[in-house]
Formats: structure tokens, C-alpha cells, sequence
């Protein structure tokens, strides 16, 4: 039998997690910017596997609650998609440099290894999306919503002028004045 909700101290567990891997995933958008050159690739490095670590600490511990009341090691394994696992200290893997690579328009892979020209394509795509005109609304207002946020949080509005591009910084602004900051419960 299902349990009808999350209990409550796994929910307030995992909304703590979230709100942590949120403020990360800014801090790696954050360090994109041109005004952080010098600091970029150890900080995006250091905040994204830091969002990673604390997702797998939110999915743990709701596998963990799972498996306390009864699920299945197999339905717990296929929820898990361990299939999916990466090992981080193992490195980039070839998949992973074919990708840059067509990112950066550097050679193409032998036309007989098919593995390389897919993520060879994707890395183009990336590129080539990044060149467009027109940024895609979805990832506009993701963007805009993790620094309006955080801006929010930290009560730091008027910083977003001062790294983000115009048309970000605005719609951050925008996000960060509708939201309401959060105060204690009281009882």
C-alpha cells in the first residue's frame, strides 16, 4: 500500500535540499558571466557538482524512506535509474569531449564511429542555439527566476545590474519584486 503523502519531516528535508541545489545552479550561471573570467571553470566546476551531491543527498534520503516502508530493491533500483549513474571521478568521458569539440567547431569524428558523431551533432547544437538571435524563452525565465531569487534571498536586487545582461538582469528584477521574502512560523 502507497503512503497518500510525503511525511513531513522528509518534505521539509528535501524543500531545504532543493533550495540549496537553486541557490548552486545560480552560482553557476553567475560565474558565466563575462565579468568572472578569471574564476569561471574552478567555480562552475565547484557550484555544479555541489547541486549534483545535493540531489543525490534529496534522492537518498527519499529512497531511503522508500525502502523503509516496503518498496521493492528493483522498483526501488528502476526509480533510481542507476542505469543513468556517472561517475564523476572517472573524469570526462569520450562522449563528453566529442560534445565540446562540436561546441567549438573543431574537427569531426570519423564518419564510421556513430557514438562520436552524436554527441559531435549535439555539441553543434549547442553552439548553434547559443548563436540564435532569439534566446528560448524557457531558459530565459529559468535563468531570470534562479537570479531573481537569489537576489531576493540575499536582498541583493540591485546587484543584477551589475552582471547580467539587460533583458536578464530586467526580468530578474521583475521575478525578485513579486516574490515575498519568507518569515519565521510562528505558533
Amino acid at each position: 500500500m502507497e503512503d497518500s503523502q510525503m511525511p513531513e519531516p522528509l518534505r521539509q528535508a528535501v524543500h531545504q535540499l532543493v533550495s540549496e541545489v537553486v541557490m548552486n545552479c545560480q552560482e553557476v550561471l553567475r560565474y558565466t558571466e563575462p565579468d568572472i573570467a578569471r574564476d569561471w571553470k574552478r567555480m562552475t566546476l565547484i557550484r555544479a557538482t555541489d547541486a549534483s551531491d545535493t540531489m543525490d543527498t534529496a534522492a537518498m534520503l527519499i529512497a531511503a524512506y522508500c525502502q523503509r516502508t516496503g518498496m521493492p530493491l528493483d522498483t526501488l533500483a528502476s526509480y533510481l535509474q542507476t542505469r543513468q549513474q556517472r561517475d564523476r571521478a572517472a573524469g570526462p568521458r569520450d562522449a563528453d569531449r566529442h560534445e565540446v569539440a562540436g561546441m567549438l567547431g573543431t574537427p569531426r569524428p570519423a564518419d564510421d564511429d556513430q557514438d562520436a558523431q552524436m554527441w559531435f551533432s549535439a555539441g553543434q547544437g549547442y553552439a548553434e542555439d547559443g548563436l540564435m538571435p532569439e534566446p528560448d524563452e524557457q531558459r530565459l525565465f529559468t535563468e531570470a527566476c534562479l537570479h531573481g531569487l537569489r537576489a531576493r534571498l540575499c536582498d541583493d536586487v540591485d546587484a543584477l545590474d551589475g552582471y547580467l545582461p539587460p533583458h536578464v538582469a530586467e526580468l530578474a528584477r521583475k521575478i525578485a519584486g513579486v516574490l515575498e521574502v519568507p518569515q519565521p512560523a510562528t505558533a
